[in-house]
């Protein structure tokens, strides 16, 4: 899983659609860096702040999308255009690996001629004939936790779901954008017909999951798209099966994927494996617009998803308990244990709402919280919740619990903020692959969830795009986030830097906040529950505070970081100017013009 966030600003509104967007046109020189910088690592290797008035853009993993988002803007593309050409673009160069055309999307778009800031949710829908969903067989996802993989089953076609990417970012584009999905599919399509040079960290994704794509002879095929039956660094990545499909998408929009020939492929692929899809789950989905979820916290209001998000539950509530407990009084989490200490217990009580466990519901209401789902988004729960949290670190709980971010703003103020993910561990595990389009095992981990709906529903996510105004209605911060660690990430974001009014680069910088994966430790009461921090990342004065506070801290090897941490893509407001910090090991790259 994981996730990108560009951050853009129009430059031009003229001849939009007139233009070329395919790389072929873009500055040689523009494009053959962004090819190296990608090539070389899927991190920068150093430091720096990214500052343009006219357009900036922000996105994990791949310098080349990032350009892709800047030739939109130059052509004269609105934010949601740009934020769409970034996305695209992201999955072509990724391979389908992290981020698909079957994955699902989620986007906060900020009006500036109206003031009004609004949530499209196209996450996963579900089959209407998956009717024991918790018997759906387990995603394999021993590369997070460590443990050891499933059995063997016959029925992995039971572990996919609806996507709904791309009727998602034709729903952006046909709304706040100039440009159609031709216009932003075109430097995909170049990239799958030209190719992409396998990098170091691709080769060894490949290695980590050919068992799961080898497993059909769809799978087997699209590996052997390099030349070889598993790629290796160097080679060449060429896709032509993708390319044809995004070529009909082209020409018919993405009802091409939900109505068209894909679609059946897709049906009859998912049935052939076990699986309960039909061409009516995917005829009849639809994106869902909404009004975005907000609370005023520190002097600000954050906005964050709506529809079917849990991230009013989870983020919103979160910081509502913060500014309850002071924290803008306090020093930096990296600093200050108290800071530290109320992060994670609040991001691991939080994590699972608005379902809570019988015992923490228990005890909140014995305090007099509203625990309804209704009265979770009020102040007076977040008051009783950070009141309350001494006393549920001492008490009895069990309950349980990858992606790119685009971030964008153009010359008119309107700020779009898209997340897109798989949702999954790279690839999946159905090793299913339809018109060169991987298809993930995104039901395999999400059986109880699953088991909550019903068959045919919208599934909720945890994504948690963010976007900040001050008092006056003016942007401050925008965030998307990938991973695993999304929540005690955009929250330690958030929190650090407006309430604590810490710089972004430095706030981007700091060592990353994670939730510990470990399937042990969900059988352990809250206050017994380890604390994972990346190992070397803090002093040893500072671990041993928090050991004597009481906290059962667990050192994470730098390995183990990489797979569980949340990655944000920031873009800071500062009067005229933008900015996009690049953090040296973090997956975030930025261009500016």
């Amino acid at each position: 899983m994981k996730a990108i966030i560009a951050a853009a600003l129009m430059l031009s509104a003229a001849g939009a659609s007139a233009a070329d967007f395919s790389p072929k046109s873009w500055p040689e020189a523009a494009r053959h860096q962004a090819e190296q910088r990608e090539l070389q690592s899927w991190a920068p290797s150093a430091a720096q702040v990214v500052q343009g008035k006219n357009g900036v853009v922000a996105a994990t993993v791949s310098p080349i999308a990032v350009e892709a988002g800047l030739d939109t803007l130059r052509n004269g593309g609105t934010a949601a255009d740009a934020a769409a050409a970034v996305a695209l673009t992201q999955v072509t160069t990724q391979l389908g690996s992290v981020v698909s055309y079957a994955g699902i999307m989620t986007a906060v778009y900020y009006e500036a001629k109206t003031g009004k800031v609004w949530s499209l949710d196209a996450g996963y829908g579900t089959y209407r004939g998956e009717t024991d969903p918790k018997t759906i067989p387990p995603s394999d996802l021993s590369a997070l936790t460590g443990g050891s993989p499933p059995p063997p089953a016959s029925d992995l076609g039971r572990q996919t779901l609806v996507p709904g990417f791309m009727a998602g970012v034709e729903a952006l584009q046909r709304r706040f954008g100039r440009l159609s999905l031709h216009d932003t599919l075109q430097p995909a399509i170049w990239y799958a017909d030209n190719g992409i040079t396998i990098s170091p960290t691709l080769a060894a994704l490949f290695q980590m999951r050919k068992t799961q794509l080898a497993r059909t002879e769809e799978g087997r095929a699209f590996m052997a798209q390099s030349g070889r039956d598993v790629p290796l660094a160097g080679d060449t990545f060429k896709q032509p099966r993708l390319a044809a499909t995004l070529r009909q998408v082209t020409r018919d929009g993405a009802r091409a994927m939900y109505a068209g020939d894909w679609a059946r492929t897709m049906v009859a692929t998912v049935r052939r494996e076990g699986g309960n899809a039909d061409l009516d789950d995917l005829y009849n989905y639809r994106p869902i617009w909404s009004e975005a979820a907000s609370t005023s916290v520190f002097g600000h209001t954050v906005y964050t998803n709506g529809g079917t998000s849990l991230a009013p539950y989870q983020l919103l509530t979160a910081l509502n308990a913060a500014e309850t407990m002071g924290l803008d009084r306090r020093g930096p989490y990296w600093s200050d244990t108290t800071t530290f200490s109320a992060l994670t217990q609040l991001g691991a009580v939080t994590a699972g709402a608005p379902d809570l466990h019988p015992a923490v519901a228990a005890l909140l209401q014995a305090r007099g919280a509203d625990t309804s789902r209704q009265g979770q988004r009020t102040k007076p729960y977040a008051k009783t919740l950070a009141e309350s949290l001494p006393v549920l670190f001492a008490a009895a709980d069990d309950s349980t619990h990858h992606s790119n971010a685009v971030v964008v703003v153009d010359k008119d103020g309107n700020i779009a903020v898209m997340t897109h993910t798989i949702n999954a561990v790279v690839w999946g595990g159905t090793g299913i692959v339809v018109g060169g389009i991987p298809i993930a095992d995104s039901a395999g981990f999400q059986q109880a969830r699953l088991a909550t709906l019903h068959p045919g529903d919208r599934l909720p996510n945890d994504i948690a795009d963010a976007l900040v105004l001050d008092a006056n209605g003016r942007p401050v911060l925008a965030s998307g986030v990938i991973g695993s660690s999304m929540l005690p990430e955009t929250l330690r974001v958030i929190v650090s830097h407006i309430a604590q009014h810490r710089p972004l680069a430095e706030v981007a910088g700091a060592p990353p906040l994670l939730i510990n994966t470990d399937p042990r430790s969900y059988l352990l009461p809250l206050s017994q529950r380890p604390v994972a921090v990346p190992a070397g990342a803090y002093d040893g004065a500072f671990i041993a505070g928090l050991r004597q506070s009481g906290a059962a801290v667990v050192e994470v090897p730098a390995v183990t970081v990489a797979g569980i941490r949340g990655t944000v893509a920031l873009l800071g407001f500062d009067s005229a100017t933008k900015s996009a910090p690049e953090t040296p090991g973090v997956m975030v790259y930025a261009g500016a013009e």
